[in-house]
Formats: C-alpha cells, structure tokens, sequence
C-alpha cells in the first residue's frame, strides 16, 4: 500500500508538471496535444499491437481527450497556472451533473458537493476575471470537457481494456487535432522537441503505467482522492519555474473545488459498494 501511495504521488507530480511544459514548448496548444497524443498512440502500438476500435462512445472520448488538453494548455497561457488547473478539477462537478441529466439521482451529499464546487469557482475566478476574464472561461470550459472525458469513458471502459482505451483515445485525439498542424505555425525548436518527448513519454506514458500500477496496490476511492494532488503540484511548479503566486482567495477556492471533488469520488464509490 505504501507503494501504492508512493506511485500515486509520483503520478500526480507528473500529471502537474504538464502546464508547465506546455508553456516552455511554446508550440499553439492543439499542436502540442498532438504530438503528446500522437507519439503516445505510436508506442502503444508497438507494445501492445492492439487495432482501432469503431465505436462512438470511444471515439468522443478520444474528443473529449484532445478538448479537454487543448483548452487547459489555451488557458495557462492566459491565466496563472494554479488557476487554469484548479478550474480544470471542475471536471468531476461537471460529469455528475450530466449524469444527473442523463438520468443518475443527484444525492443531497453531490449537491453540497456542486455547492462547494461553484463557490470554489466564484473565488478562483474572481481576482482574475477583471484582467482575464477570458482565460478564466477557457479554463472553466476545459473542465467542461474533462467532465464529458469522464462520462464518455464511463460507457467506453465497459467495452475496451484500459490500455486498450488509452490507445484509441491518442488515436482518435490525433486525428482531431492533426489539422492544426497546417493551419498553424509549427517551429520545433530543441526546447519545443524536448517538451514533446518529456509530455508523450514521462507525463502519459510512464505516469499511466504507475497509475495503473497503483490502482492495483489501493482502493480506487483512495486513489482518486489522491489524485487531487494534482493541482497542488501544478501550483507549485507554477510558482518554481513561471513564478507565478496564486491569490489567497483563488487558494480558497481551489481547496473548495478539490473538496467537492473528494467527495463526489468518496460518495460515488460508497453508492456502489452499497450496490454490490
């Protein structure tokens, strides 16, 4: 278990430091997605030989995947980083008001969790929105999306194996942003071409062989409050390497939005223990 612990926090570590390498690419955010996707997607491939599945509910997950980074490495340029992620960790919020949508109860425990989350999002955004209103947005919307990458991976998971998915995913978010690389400027610079290895290879690959390898050793609700380490380590890596020092009251509000998601996670998985 302590291994366990170990890979996770290794993992969000990792899964933290992308903004930042993003940024020091300097390549438009949809091109630096593909080249994360896309050389990801190659070496699946080659160690797994595994083929393309056709189906809709993989394939908008793929989508998802491509608009939720996009819109995420769009944001960091415009807002700090803490705030871009912490935003981003609305996500949760956003999946279970659309399975709540679609059909799934929303429980007074996930309301005050939704509470939590919207309030978390008023302070985050507000020191920001006067200056960067529109950075905020982007990074607003980019939760959006990853709440739709958790829905959509909720129906694709029952039909393909996790790497499997993971495979399908790069492939699919590579054709969707494969045009940028026309319509855009592209210089790979050596700093642009060592951000792309680093974001395809440590940032994906090796942090999904230790989350996987972590999900074995812990339960998974442990594992998914762990994973709000995330945005601790992107605000800190905001602050090492761009200088960048949140506000206290975006500080607050991103406790609030890690909260809520904590308990969403927690409360999700006590329903379906109670299920099984």
């Amino acid at each position: 278990m302590k291994l366990g612990v170990l890979e996770m926090v290794v993992v969000t570590a990792l899964w933290g430091s992308v903004p930042v390498v993003a940024i020091y690419s300097g390549l438009p955010a949809p091109v630096f997605v593909f080249f994360r996707v896309s050389i990801a997607a190659c070496v699946l491939w080659l160690l797994l030989k595994t083929r393309l599945v056709l189906d809709l509910h993989v394939a908008l997950s793929g989508v998802f995947l491509a608009l939720n980074w996009i819109l995420l490495f769009y944001a960091v340029r415009l807002v700090t980083v803490s705030e871009a992620v912490l935003l981003y960790y609305t996500g949760p919020i956003f999946a279970m008001l659309a399975a709540h949508l679609l059909g799934m109860r929303l429980t007074p425990t996930k309301a005050l969790a939704a509470a939590l989350a919207f309030t978390g999002v008023a302070l985050t955004v507000a020191p920001s929105f006067s200056h960067a209103g529109a950075g905020a947005a982007v990074a607003l919307a980019s939760g959006a999306a990853y709440g739709g990458l958790i829905v959509t991976n909720k129906y694709a998971s029952a039909k393909t194996r996790p790497l499997d998915l993971v495979f399908n995913q790069a492939v699919y978010a590579s054709v969707i942003t494969s045009p940028f690389l026309v319509i855009t400027h592209v210089d790979i610079t050596p700093t642009a071409l060592a951000a792309i290895l680093f974001a395809s290879i440590v940032n994906t690959l090796l942090a999904l062989a230790l989350w996987y390898d972590a999900l074995k050793k812990l339960d998974i609700h442990l594992a998914a409050v762990l994973s709000y380490l995330d945005p601790v380590f992107a605000t800190v890596f905001g602050y090492i390497f761009l200088g960048q020092t949140p506000p206290p009251s975006a500080l607050l509000g991103g406790t609030l939005i890690i909260t809520a998601g904590a308990i969403s996670t927690i409360e999700g998985r006590r329903r379906l223990i109670q299920r099984t």
